[in-house]
């Protein structure tokens, strides 16, 4: 009977320990997956074309106020009222989005130049949006956001001036 539970124990000890590592290193992918979307959307930043004038804080500033800033990182409060739209803005670098009051539903606008001026080019309507998670976003090109519920939205972005090591 003891041999027969040593058995047991090892062929249960295996299993748990084959389970450990196939989802340690699933993690472990994701990470690297992770970060090299970030890379890839940083150095995309690198190429931005459009000008300082679109940049969130200068185009959109009742709507983004700064919390934070360094060389390394700009923190942003993002908040929209109820029935108003934002101006058309950018956000030049890649960030983490963190939603803690959703507006939905709501429409994102996006914009491409035509001989000098700004055109809508689509909207998406959002119906439901994730509240207190983050959300990994690359640059963005000119954009504004329409609130169409009667509540007020709030929302935190974290924006990465520089590659940054986790």
């Amino acid at each position: 009977m003891k041999f027969g539970q040593f058995v047991l124990g090892l062929l249960l000890g295996g299993i748990i320990v084959f389970f450990l590592l196939k989802y340690s290193t699933n993690a472990m992918k994701s990470q690297v997956i992770a970060r090299e979307t970030l890379a890839d959307t940083l150095s995309a930043s690198a190429k931005w074309r459009w000008p300082d004038s679109l940049d969130a804080m200068v185009a959109a500033p009742k709507n983004h106020r700064l919390v934070y800033e360094d060389s390394n990182v700009r923190v942003l409060m993002v908040a929209l009222d109820s029935k108003k739209s934002e101006p058309i803005h950018t956000h030049r670098w890649s960030s983490i989005m963190w939603i803690a009051k959703p507006i939905v539903p709501c429409q994102i606008n996006n914009y491409k130049e035509a001989r000098g001026t700004l055109v809508k080019t689509d909207s998406l309507l959002i119906k439901e949006m994730p509240i207190n998670l983050g959300q990994l976003i690359g640059p963005e090109t000119p954009t504004s956001i329409t609130n169409l519920s009667n509540s007020n939205g709030e929302a935190y972005r974290i924006e990465f001036k520089k590659d940054f090591k986790n």
